[in-house]
């Protein structure tokens, strides 16, 4: 007799897993006691990773995450003065090798050159800016971990002096075409597109069993979608732009301030006459999302930050460019920069794109630039009082023992949840700064279909709904890069990327975080991946959506601190006190400074970027 996990294919032995099929559903407790094979508590938290580069690194792994809490919890202190000298010296460490710490290393040799060391504590470089790979039916698929998009970079602007630096030969993809003999759908190029085939889908948050779809919702003006009179036009007004508002015109001004000052919540509500319930019922976390929670306890100004910080970028002509693989493109360019030897081939983006890492080359001594892998920093301390010092000791974690470096200067790079943790003498102003910083966290979910064809029947490419495991997904016309195949149509196997955030609108910034990290943290593979498959047939069963024969894959990619949330008065201050992000930028602690996205109060790529420039010319004076 079939039981219900055999209906949802959880007893399949497919590609998801790369350990013994019994152990994710003895983790969901499907077996009986003695029949189900040892589970390591890494398989049934990691799941399947994938094949290719990253397979061992999606998103906080066990040991990854082991590590990290074991730093939080002090349990190195005792071991940090018994570390291993590697008798090393180098003249800039970059602490992480996320997007931030990879460009404090070029911008260091390109404005100094010298001996740098970037220490990174996951099994590949690129911070969230990684790759998923799936082998489907003989075809690999490609999707992204979690940094996405990036915009044509204005002409001659800071973003395309940039990506010049590292080889990005092109500032706009071709995609895919369509292919097949069923009438062309049209396709987004990115997750955040809403082609007219889109749909919104109202389920049992709606009293909907089954549930409702409306497509085209915007174009049909929500018609058919069990809502209110009162709710359908303050969306369609929120939608067609509302009430007219002054915006801020560049980062710090009057308006720029005023929004600082209030929530995002407030302002929505203020600007397009919503009530609080139609904000927190659709537009929480979308409307925020890019932050990690809903307006509720968001900046206003969060809205209008990243078009003040980098106006020259993007064109609505132009559109969101997307590696397949996210951001993680620019990240294998910027190592290929750093290190020739990282991949085989010229510097282009095809030829890095496509070839697989030479991870032996990356730690090789002799080399200007060295990237150390699996190394989790757990001390950084001037040796002596942080004015005079001579060189900073630099104390890491790998495998089991620890070890120490001597560096000349540090860009801490990595987020604000560990810089406050590991610079052991950090002085008090920054402490309060960092104090000031929250962060939620993310999942992100791959799951690689055999086909389409459930979608094309429906009518949609992509589709969003309110209630459940995430908000959002669509197929994407994939950019032409490396191998990735020329067409795309509905028999084709594809990702369907699933971005789950853990906004609980109401509470406060660091309840909504913490608690987000519980239920992220502490809910195994095996039960995200029945919850996965029970939504997606309960949602696409119009469609004869089958989850048995249908999926081939899923990776989930938990980050427990994916985005920092700019609370009222992070961007400029608050009660004629200085705005926490400023504390840390605008000098280096002694031999120290620091970088990453957090001190933009925005998460994005070129932030990254941009934070790393001006901590290495602070340490060096350029």
């Amino acid at each position: 007799m079939r039981t219900p996990h055999d209906s949802l294919g959880l007893s399949e032995p497919i590609s998801r897993r790369d350990f013994l099929n019994g152990a994710l559903l003895a983790g969901a407790g499907f077996l009986l006691p003695g029949q189900a094979p040892t589970i390591s508590p890494a398989d049934a938290f990691n799941g399947y990773g994938g094949i290719g580069d990253y397979r061992h690194s999606n998103g906080n792994t066990w040991d990854v995450l082991s590590a990290g809490h074991a730093l939080r919890d002090g349990a190195f202190e005792t071991r940090v003065a018994n570390a291993i000298d590697t008798g090393e010296t180098y003249d800039l460490v970059a602490v992480g090798g996320g997007i931030s710490g990879l460009a404090a290393a070029i911008f260091f040799q390109k404005y100094k050159g010298g001996r740098c060391l970037v220490i990174d504590n996951h099994p590949i470089f690129g911070g969230e800016a990684k790759r998923n790979e799936f082998l489907v039916d003989g075809q690999r698929l490609t999707a992204h971990q979690g940094s996405a998009i990036f915009l044509v970079p204005g002409k001659g602007g800071y973003t395309d002096r940039f990506y010049e630096m590292i080889g990005m030969d092109r500032s706009t993809f071709a995609y895919q075409t369509w292919g097949g003999p069923s009438p062309e759908m049209p396709l987004a190029h990115s997750p955040y597109e809403t082609p007219r085939n889109y749909g919104f889908y109202f389920g049992p948050r709606f009293g909907q069993r089954p549930g409702v779809w409306v497509l085209d919702p915007w174009g049909r003006k929500l018609e058919g979608a069990p809502i209110s009179e009162t709710t359908r036009a303050e969306l369609l007004r929120w939608r067609t732009g509302g009430v007219d508002g002054p915006r801020p015109q560049t980062e710090g001004d009057a308006i720029s301030r005023q929004l600082d000052a209030i929530t995002l919540e407030d302002h929505l509500m203020a600007r397009y006459n919503l009530s609080r319930e139609t904000v927190r019922t659709f537009l929480s976390p979308v409307e925020g999302g890019g932050y990690g929670l809903g307006p509720d306890v968001l900046s206003a100004y969060c809205n209008y930050a990243i078009e003040n910080q980098f106006p020259e970028d993007g064109g609505d002509q132009l559109g969101d460019q997307m590696f397949p693989d996210g951001n993680g493109g620019f990240a294998r360019l910027m190592v290929k920069t750093l290190i020739a030897d990282a991949f085989a081939g010229p510097r282009t983006v095809d030829a890095v794109w496509q070839n697989r890492v030479n991870f032996r080359a990356l730690d090789r001594a002799g080399q200007a630039t060295r990237l150390r892998l699996n190394s989790t920093v757990v001390r950084v301390e001037h040796a002596g009082d942080p004015a005079s010092a001579s060189h900073v000791v630099v104390t890491y974690a790998k495998g089991k023992k620890v070890y120490n470096v001597r560096a000349r200067s540090v860009v801490v790079a990595g987020g604000s949840w560990t810089a406050k943790h590991i610079v052991h003498d950090l002085p008090a102003s920054h402490r309060d700064a960092y104090a000031q910083f929250y962060r939620s966290p993310c999942l992100m979910a791959n799951i690689a279909v055999r086909n389409w064809r459930f979608l094309y029947k429906m009518g949609l490419s992509g589709c969003r709904w309110f209630g459940g495991l995430g908000d959002y997904l669509s197929v994407r016309k994939m950019a032409l890069v490396g191998h990735e195949p020329r067409t795309i149509g509905p028999d084709s196997p594809t990702v369907l990327t699933i971005k789950v955030l853990f906004a609980q609108p109401g509470l406060s910034i660091a309840e909504q975080g913490s608690r987000g990290r519980a239920q992220l943290l502490g809910t195994s593979f095996a039960e995200y991946e029945r919850a996965f498959r029970e939504q997606l047939a309960d949602m696409f069963a119009p469609g004869g959506f089958d989850p048995r024969r249908d999926i081939a894959g899923i990776i989930l990619n938990r980050w427990g601190h994916a985005y920092v949330n700019p609370q009222p008065g992070f961007f400029f201050g608050i009660n004629g006190q200085p705005a926490p992000r400023d504390v840390l930028r605008n000098r280096p602690h002694g031999r120290i400074a620091f970088a990453n996205t957090d001190l933009a109060g925005a998460s994005d790529h070129r932030n990254s970027i941009r934070e790393a420039d001006r901590a290495v010319k602070q340490l060096h004076g350029v």
